[in-house]
């Protein structure tokens, strides 16, 4: 709640849409911030935002990373940044921290803008073979794969950008843990980290 309310402080409307993944194990809140929006090629708009994910079980400490929505297929996508921070449940640190977090994370998704747009012109010539690298690179567990594989049913196409929403759509297979859309969500924004700029 204290998250929370130190969002309301930076720029964040209370009427404003929140994504969220929870279960047992794992709360995922996803935040865009719709007055960022921005389009690429011919009809994709992306909304950067926040991510804030906690486990009460040890699956992953607190931790607040970049986030982008994509309008067009609806898909999430938790971005790799240079300021993707963790902390310990029993830290303040995460408060303290919070408005120099929030900045370095807006001023790390609008770099990544330029990322998007790359990955729409880099053709992948075998894109279920580079999927099967990047599931074995990530330790895709076989459930994962086997989500990623129907995604990509729907996503084909020859471009790093499909390969990527293949990962971040898969993520809202209802069959999966909200730990294991987390991971898919966050295994496509490490992906689009390595398109090179």
């Amino acid at each position: 709640m204290e998250v929370l309310s130190r969002m309301l402080e930076y720029r964040f409307s209370p009427d404003i849409e929140v994504h969220y993944s929870l279960d047992q194990s794992l709360m995922v809140l996803k935040v865009p911030d719709f007055t960022r929006t921005f389009g690429f090629g011919e009809n994709d708009k992306i909304v950067p935002g926040i991510s804030i994910a906690n486990s009460e079980v040890r699956i992953l400490a607190f931790s607040i990373e970049g986030y982008f929505f994509l309008l067009v297929c609806s898909n999430g996508m938790i971005s790799k940044t240079a300021v993707a921070s963790r902390f310990k449940h029993i830290s303040r640190q995460a408060l303290d921290e919070f408005p120099d977090i929030l900045r370095q994370v807006v001023y790390e998704s609008e770099h990544n803008q330029r990322r998007f747009e790359i990955s729409t012109q880099s053709r992948v010539d075998h894109p279920l073979q580079t999927i099967g690298s990047f599931n074995r690179q990530f330790n895709i567990t076989k459930k994962e794969a086997e989500a990623i594989e129907q995604a990509w049913k729907i996503e084909q196409g020859y471009t790093m950008f499909q390969v990527i929403n293949a990962y971040t759509r898969a993520a809202q297979d209802r069959t999966l843990s909200a730990e294991e859309s987390y991971k898919l969500d966050r295994v496509g924004g490490m992906i689009l980290s390595l398109v090179k700029q």
